[in-house]
């Protein structure tokens, strides 16, 4: 975590941050900016590492930091109406307003915490690129390319110590060198080699993953969406979104939606930005739709 050697961010909450602790320290004005300077460090380092994404917007960062700083805010003021025995003393001290204050803080210290995390993955979650099959499919052919790459280099290697093996010749620092093969590691890989077969049914698996996007590929180029109409709302294959997404005309009640679910809508995750319940165009979700509407369509 960076230090913060200027002026710490959440200094103009330092009086609030210091009367948190009137009532709990002997030394209120230490503690105070000690606090202020720890959650000014945190909040500095969130919003440098929110800056590194080009994708999360200014905006975006500045409706984080005045959120951090009013959910800072409420937990001083909820730490301020806690004290201690030490500080007030124990005569009169009121046991159950002692207990209410704590359990407010540490509510509101709860919530506090609870909510930076969600909303920076909620940021950073929000500013990744839509991902479409036409992106898949560029991924998975270049980790088909690596695959390709390493079982070649993996042959080679498994050639050499198979000579070694023969001569005798001593290719320890070859196997560190290109195979990062680690000293605990070494004698095993020298003795068995390296297993291809693993490679060979890893690189199956994408092989089968590309022609099936290539399909989608070719279907989204004739026609990227196909609508069908059903009584109450749509369904959509949406081949640009890799998505058959369900969208009602109004919102179903509690019981209409169960019914839904039961039908195989459970199935389906619901998308608040596409407005409709989604996903991935699969065999299985194929066959899911086609029972869930069997007199709309023949897919």
């Amino acid at each position: 975590m960076n230090n913060v050697t200027e002026t710490p961010v959440l200094s103009h909450l330092q009086d609030k941050a210091i009367r948190a602790h009137n009532w709990t320290s002997f030394s209120p004005e230490k503690r105070g900016e000690q606090m202020i300077k720890d959650y000014s460090e945190e909040l500095t380092a969130d919003i440098e590492e929110l800056q590194k994404d080009e994708n999360i917007s200014a905006e975006t960062i500045a409706d984080y930091k005045n959120r951090y700083e009013r959910l800072f805010s409420s937990y001083l003021g909820a730490k301020s109406n806690t004290f201690s025995a030490m500080i007030t003393g124990p005569a009169n001290f009121n046991t159950r307003r002692h207990t209410k204050a704590n359990r407010s803080e540490e509510r509101h210290y709860d919530i506090f915490r609870e909510w930076r995390i969600r909303a920076k993955k909620a940021i950073v979650r929000k500013a990744q690129p839509v991902k479409t099959f036409v992106s898949e499919l560029d991924r998975y052919r270049a980790e088909l390319a690596i695959m390709q790459a390493n079982q070649i280099k993996t042959k080679e290697g498994n050639k050499v110590i198979a000579k070694a093996k023969k001569t005798g010749e001593d290719i320890t620092q070859y196997l560190a060198d290109t195979f990062n093969v680690q000293s605990h590691m070494m004698d095993w890989v020298k003795k068995f080699g390296f297993n291809t077969v693993n490679n060979n049914a890893n690189m199956k698996r994408v092989e089968a993953r590309i022609k099936e996007l290539e399909v989608k590929e070719s279907r989204r180029e004739e026609s990227p969406f196909i609508n069908y109409t059903f009584e109450g709302g749509t369904m959509v294959v949406n081949y640009e979104a890799d998505r058959i997404q369900i969208m009602f005309a109004t919102r179903p009640n509690k019981d209409e939606l169960n019914a839904w679910k039961a039908k195989g809508l459970n199935s389906f995750n619901w998308s608040p930005t596409a407005n409709a319940w989604q996903r991935k165009i699969t065999a299985n979700a194929m066959w899911t739709v086609k029972h869930m509407l069997p007199n709309l369509i023949k897919l």
